[in-house]
């Protein structure tokens, strides 16, 4: 279930509701789980509440009051109703969080304490969906902090790309991240004479002395000039960086991306994807075959996220949970 009580004191949040960090749990306790945030009346009343249990106006209006009272009704098809509905609403109350038509919000976060591994992310998106944006978001709320991780991001376009201009010219930042650009300019202007002796030379090794608690950002590496170098790091750190406590984020356009999303598949602790971008059906499939829900279960939860937010999460270590900005489910 969710919940804002910590069990153990080395136990992460999953993600935050605004500031407040939410934690989960397996053993159900009615004492400590988060509270519905929608009013209970308005949603009932509601659209939502009609099509999701397949009920008329005057159903709805029954079945509200008989909910609201725990008396259940007299006849024969609305009794059947109210116990499955009442069994699904207790269920909710431990599995889902619905922040629509709220002003709160789900975040991410990286941990408080810097030497702590930041974690291993997968970003997917077609282009100009926001993968970029919602790291970049994600690194600025950590350097903003009074005591700062470090970030080195790997980029064919990183001295061009406007999202990441904060980022660039803040001297503030300058000790905790570093910006690697990995373009054919780049690669020109070092004067090596292969890719190889580029990587070798220039590139690995900032990478390979990364310190503890460092998270290492991976840009479309698909077209830089090292790409072949970079996906064998990320493959091997995606696996072993835990161990140095170097977290990894790899930014792709692709769900089905082959040999630079196989290993990360398999790896990973989050997957991030953008519902609202192209690639809708990719999703589903997505769903599906990765977390074993029904098509029409994957394609209620692409819709619930493009409508309530830009972007999706998939948190694939156990729990399995899937959120965004309004909406969270233990799958």
């Amino acid at each position: 279930m969710f919940t804002f009580t910590v069990k153990h004191k080395t136990q992460l949040p999953i993600f935050f509701i605004d500031d407040k960090p939410v934690y989960t749990q397996f053993q159900k306790d009615d004492n400590n789980r988060i509270p519905p945030f929608q009013d209970t009346k308005k949603y009932l009343d509601s659209e939502h509440f009609r099509e999701r249990y397949s009920l008329s106006r005057t159903e709805g209006k029954q079945l509200k009051q008989s909910l609201h009272s725990d008396i259940v009704p007299e006849t024969r098809a609305l009794k059947h109703k109210f116990y499955s509905i009442r069994k699904d609403l207790n269920a909710r109350l431990f599995n889902e969080i619905d922040l629509r038509g709220t002003h709160k919000k789900i975040n991410w976060r990286y941990p408080t304490k810097v030497t702590t591994w930041p974690g291993s992310m997968l970003v997917i998106g077609s282009s100009s969906s926001g993968k970029t944006y919602l790291v970049k978001s994600h690194i600025e709320e950590a350097l903003r902090r009074k005591k700062k991780r470090k970030f080195i991001y790997v980029s064919p376009e990183f001295n061009v790309d406007r999202t990441l201009a904060k980022l660039r010219q803040n001297k503030r930042w300058m000790n905790f991240f570093e910006g690697v650009d990995v373009s054919e300019k780049s690669y020109i202007d070092s004067g090596k004479s292969s890719a190889d002796e580029w990587w070798n030379d220039t590139i690995h090794p900032i990478l390979k002395n990364a310190e503890e608690g460092t998270c290492i950002v991976l840009d479309d590496s698909k077209d830089s000039e090292v790409y072949h170098q970079s996906r064998k790091f990320m493959d091997k750190y995606l696996r072993t960086g835990r161990h140095k406590s170097v977290g990894i984020v790899s930014i792709q356009h692709n769900i089905r991306g082959g040999k630079d999303t196989s290993q990360s598949y398999s790896s990973v602790r989050t997957v991030v994807l953008f519902p609202r971008s192209g690639g809708k059906g990719k999703i589903v499939d997505f769903l599906n075959e990765t977390l074993g829900v029904s098509r029409k279960r994957a394609l209620e939860l692409s819709e619930i996220f493009a409508e309530s937010g830009r972007w999706m999460a998939i948190h694939q270590w156990s729990p399995v949970i899937v959120y965004g900005p309004k909406y969270a489910i233990w799958v």
